[in-house]
Order: structure tokens, then sequence, then C-alpha cells
């Protein structure tokens, strides 16, 4: 049953998360509310799919472990940090510049979370990112 809640929240979040991208145009034109919360829910269902495998407060201090302490912060902010930004009364081009950042790092610290489980995962991931950056094959 554990396992089965596991792949059924997993599975639902990043489908969320990727449908989502079919309301970007509404991000684009000025109404973010639809993608960011269709986005932001399904990263929030995702990642506390895990909690039916480990329990939530296994899962919260594997999230607070040393290893992982700041990518979820990151990552959590960013999540809250898009939603508010919502409802700030701002222009469409600033609010949109701010949301694609927030949504740009919610990705990547989603990632560095990830390859925390992954043995080697964040060397390896590093390894790449300094070969690309100097040209090297």
């Amino acid at each position: 049953q554990r396992v089965m809640g596991f792949a059924v929240c997993f599975t639902a979040g990043y489908l969320m998360s990727f449908v989502s991208l079919k309301l970007i145009f509404k991000l684009v034109e000025g109404n973010p509310a639809p993608f960011v919360f269709m986005y932001t829910s399904g990263n929030l269902l995702s990642l506390l799919s895990s909690t039916f495998l480990s329990g939530p407060s296994r899962q919260f201090k594997n999230m607070f472990d040393d290893k992982r302490k700041t990518t979820s912060i990151i990552y959590l902010s960013t999540l809250g940090t898009s939603i508010v930004v919502c409802f700030i009364p701002l222009p469409a081009l600033p609010k949109m510049g701010v949301l694609v950042l927030l949504l740009l790092v919610q990705m990547c610290a989603s990632l560095w979370y990830t390859l925390s489980y992954v043995p080697y995962g964040r060397a390896t991931a590093r390894r790449m990112l300094r070969s690309v950056m100097s040209g090297d094959e």
C-alpha cells in the first residue's frame, strides 16, 4: 500500500507539473496563477510522495540533514515565493520575469535535491558541468 501511495502521488505530481506547461501561455498573457498553482502543486505532491515510503518524520529529517538542508530551504522557499508573487500587484512583465526566475531556481534545486540521493550524483553533475564550462569533451 505504501509503494502504491508513493507511485500514485509521485506520478500525479509529475503529470501535474508537465501538464502545467500547457498553461504557460497564461503566464505570458499576464495571468500567472493557473500555471504557477498547477506547477507548484505538482512539485509539492511529488516531493511529499516519499513520505509514503519513509514516513513524515524521517522525510523531514532527510530533507534537513547537513547534505540537503540548503537545497531543501531554497526549493521550499521558491515554491512558496512563486505563489506569493502571483498576488503581488506588479506590472505583467516584471512579474513574469520574477516568476520565470523562481521556476528555474525551483527546477535546479529539485534536480540538486534528487541528485543527493543518487550515489555520486552531485559529484558527477559537478564534473559534467565543469567539463561543459571549460569546453573539454
